[in-house]
């Protein structure tokens, strides 16, 4: 009988560990996972369309949050479930630290699951876990976004638990013309 590794979940602070991460998330994301988040910010220049420094932005990304912490009131934590040492998903989150809100919230940045984990509970362990310790904390709500044509996610966390509050939209006002 084969014996199957301990899932576990933490906080993840381990430099040691960006290679990993980065690696996780730059081999299992595809252009339908852009939002409009990541538009916004440095990921992408397109909708569909990652930027060239993509991998840079990425390990800028993951090494911030691996130097966060609760205890320092950091917005920005990384969480990660492992079989043994073997990174399975990671999940970055972000926490509303300016409280303006009539609930506390943070927001489900990303979570990435290694394939061979997808379809395992691995995903939705990740997810509850993350749940639970905002939930510790005080925090009343849990947002995130998925791409447009990110429909198996969308299905993955309209089955935790989560519900559509917004539609998005983009107009691309470069190259218009104005008569």
């Amino acid at each position: 009988m084969k014996k199957t590794q301990a899932i576990t979940f933490n906080w993840c602070h381990d430099a040691a560990q960006e290679d990993a991460l980065c690696a996780l998330y730059l081999d299992n994301v595809s252009p339908d996972y852009i939002s409009h988040s990541e538009l916004q910010g440095p990921r992408a220049d397109a909708p569909g369309n990652w930027r060239a420094d993509l991998p840079e932005v990425i390990r800028s990304e993951i090494r911030a949050a691996l130097s966060h912490d609760w205890e320092h009131g950091d917005s920005t934590l990384l969480a990660v479930v492992q079989a043994g040492e073997r990174i399975l998903g990671m999940a970055l989150v972000s926490i509303d630290t300016r409280q303006r809100a009539s609930k506390s919230f943070a927001a489900l940045d990303d979570i990435v699951l290694h394939p061979d984990a997808r379809g395992s509970g691995a995903g939705t362990a990740l997810v509850e876990w993350v749940a639970g310790e905002l939930r510790s904390h005080g925090i009343a709500r849990l947002f995130l976004e998925c791409g447009a044509h990110n429909l198996k996610a969308q299905q993955f966390f309209q089955g935790r638990g989560f519900q559509q509050v917004s539609v998005v939209m983009l107009r691309e006002l470069e190259g218009e013309n104005h008569a």
